[in-house]
């Protein structure tokens, strides 16, 4: 049996630029140590392979120390070995980190800008792949393997095989991809995971360990790689120490800013559990207020105990329905018409109409457009 460890994506050398210097500052830190327990959880599973498919720093020209201490881990987590394929982000153009090869450990492969392998007999196994030298590869570097039965085969790649059909970054085909033979294909480049096959090759994203905007939602992770009997299994075990989520949240009962905290926490409890203080939340207010509340909804993130939040205003005025119905003018009829419909739905189509009457009177308003 043979035991590997795919991580991919981590990006280290992020700035966060888009949170405060300050909260900034700690999620580069907390990047680095997610990327070191990601080794000790390789070391500690006492894997063969450690697979890294690429896109482990954020650019082609990362600070000396951030490499060296790179290097220091890797070669702390030895005897397992770890097959490097560089990507778009931390290509391996002429001079690159990954170029120097007298300077990494020994337990580190980093395959050259070709598709290539290297041999791992006393494993019976053989390690596929190759990196990227520039930030485009238009080409895919996936190739067919050597039919070796008994022959453990992976690939280890930075690609697209989400849009592969006009993808700039190594396009890997569902052709391709089963036509490669390989029993399994790692993959770096999207920041979710995602498994699949094709022909007889399973494919698959560990998405990045690390959250690094609200495009990234959710717990990230590594996988556990398990091969027996040439059937390969894999584990998902998160990493992330905290989680970017998006969550909408009705305010129409509050009546204080201190309310609209309640409310949110509530939520966020409800929706993302106990340990939500920890992460980071893009939140949507929606709603109807009454004009006269006493609501600031920028001194409402001050009431939160996240360690970020930033709040999008999606409420509308409360309106008074039924005195807007009794109105002789053209929103007081569709008002009229728009209560009658909705008296008389089944409970299913209810919210669609009572959206079409919000929507309705908006237009009426002026509030919404063409545009919208």
């Amino acid at each position: 049996m043979i035991k590997a460890v795919q991580m991919s994506d981590i990006h280290l050398g992020f700035q966060y630029n888009r949170l405060p210097a300050e909260l900034a500052e700690i999620r580069r830190q907390e990047l680095m140590q997610t990327f070191r327990n990601g080794l000790k959880f390789a070391q500690t599973q006492q894997v063969d392979f450690l697979l890294l498919p690429g896109d482990i720093f954020d650019g082609p020209k990362p600070e000396r120390s951030l490499v060296q201490d790179v290097r220091d881990a890797l070669a702390d987590i030895a005897p397992v070995r770890v097959m490097i394929a560089a990507g778009n982000h931390d290509y391996a153009y002429p001079g690159s980190v990954w170029l120097e090869k007298d300077k990494w450990p020994e337990n580190v492969y980093i395959f050259p800008p070709y598709w290539t392998h290297f041999d791992f007999p006393g494993l019976h196994a053989q390690i596929w792949g190759a990196s990227f030298s520039a930030p485009y590869q238009y080409v895919t570097l996936l190739q067919p393997v050597d039919d070796k039965p008994g022959e453990l085969q992976i690939g280890v790649l930075h690609g697209d095989a989400y849009t592969p059909d006009h993808s700039v970054y190594n396009p890997l085909p569902q052709a391709a991809i089963a036509g490669s033979k390989l029993n399994w294909l790692a993959l770096g480049h999207i920041h979710k995971e995602y498994q699949d096959v094709a022909g007889d090759t399973a494919y698959v994203y560990a998405g990045a360990p690390e959250g690094h905007g609200f495009d990234e939602l959710g717990e990230k992770g590594v996988l556990l790689l398990t091969f027996a009997d040439g059937q390969p299994t894999a584990e998902f075990h998160r990493l992330c120490q905290r989680r970017y989520e998006k969550v909408s949240v009705d305010i129409s009962h509050a009546a204080s800013n201190q309310d609209v905290a309640t409310t949110i926490s509530n939520a966020l409890q409800q929706t993302v559990g106990d340990d939500y203080s920890h992460d980071l939340f893009e939140l949507t207010l929606t709603g109807s207020l009454a004009p006269d509340v006493p609501i600031k909804v920028t001194d409402v993130p001050a009431l939160l105990h996240t360690f970020y939040v930033q709040i999008q205003e999606d409420t509308h005025p409360a309106v008074n329905y039924a005195a807007l119905a009794q109105e002789d003018t053209l929103i007081g009829n569709f008002t009229q018409k728009m209560l009658h419909a909705i008296d008389n739905a089944d409970e299913a189509k209810k919210p669609q109409l009572q959206a079409a009457l919000q929507y309705g009177i908006e237009a009426f308003k002026g509030g919404i457009t063409n545009e919208d």
